[in-house]
């Protein structure tokens, strides 16, 4: 049983590297058993009907992709642990060593953007004292250190779409009424470059927010906003100098300036929150097109430099 295991893991790493769009091919054809599944459910529950049309309203995509990577995909390739690796049967998430070693954000928290603060005399981190942010409150899941890093990079670099499974059910489990509790009409997630996604496929903030989207019941608009200048890193910029690199980086997609009229809350989304640059920017350009709450989580935060 092992060396099937093993077998298979080996199948899905090279599919990782080599042919990362056979995951689509995967999901079209459970797209069409299971919406041939609901059609021809729901026509025989509808034998007696006078006309022999039915119209059947069909899962969303979201749902149906949810449904793909969380229950049929790790049949065909078993999930591994986010943070050691090892293989893991089929239902789990993360191994029994490491879950109690995840570096889950604990109170106190900076009261804007969520970062560990020393003490809860202490409102907010040396960041937000600074540059205060526009955004109204900050949530994370995980701390930004070695445990979370190679989870974090695979998740982004790697093509391990499956890891926002995780994270959205973690976030789902932990912070589901501190999320509700703000009310937010939909979740928007941060954008990437086009050149970007050209290169890795997929845009990790934006799987995070479909999936939570199905889990929390809660709207996704993934193309309210544009990245529409690829920047370089700012890993060596200071908080100011990532401000002014982001400045004209961002904005409102054109096609939605509709459905942006009616919206007056946002829970953006991104998955690693350092000094908050973008989150800082991305709600300047929400808040201009006339959003009047915007709030914010990331799956992992850095630590407060005090």
């Amino acid at each position: 049983m092992f060396d099937i295991l093993e077998k298979l893991n080996k199948l899905k790493k090279s599919v990782q590297k080599k042919k990362p769009g056979m995951h689509r091919l995967h999901f079209r054809f459970f797209r069409y058993i299971y919406c041939k599944s609901c059609h021809k459910t729901h026509t025989n529950s509808r034998a007696d009907a006078p006309s022999c049309v039915v119209s059947v309203r069909l899962p969303s995509r979201n749902l149906l992709r949810f449904l793909f990577y969380d229950r049929v995909l790790p049949i065909l390739y078993p999930r591994n642990c986010p943070v050691c690796g090892v293989l893991l049967p089929y239902g789990d998430y993360v191994c029994s060593k490491c879950a109690p070693q995840l570096p889950y954000v604990q109170e106190p928290t900076c009261l804007s953007c969520g970062k560990p603060v020393s003490s809860r005399e202490q409102e907010y981190c040396y960041d937000c004292r600074i540059f205060p942010k526009s955004f109204r409150s900050g949530l994370a899941l995980f701390l930004y250190n070695e445990k979370t890093r190679p989870a974090m990079t695979a998740f982004k670099y790697k093509n391990r779409r499956v890891l926002s499974q995780f994270f959205a059910r973690e976030i789902f489990s932990r912070h589901a009424a501190d999320i509700l509790r703000r009310k937010p009409d939909v979740l928007v997630p941060v954008p990437i470059h086009s050149h970007k996604r050209r290169l890795r496929g997929y845009n990790q903030a934006e799987l995070l927010a479909r999936d939570l989207s199905v889990l929390l019941h809660i709207p996704c608009l993934s193309h309210l906003l544009l990245r529409t200048v690829d920047t370089p890193p700012q890993k060596a910029l200071r908080p100011q100098a990532r401000l002014n690199n982001l400045q004209d980086a961002f904005m409102v997609n054109p096609a939605c300036r509709k459905e942006i009229t009616g919206i007056n809350t946002v829970l953006l989304i991104d998955d690693i929150y350092t000094t908050g640059a973008t989150m800082e920017i991305c709600t300047r350009i929400l808040h201009a097109a006339g959003v009047t709450n915007v709030y914010i989580y990331s799956v992992c935060i850095g630590v407060s430099r005090d």
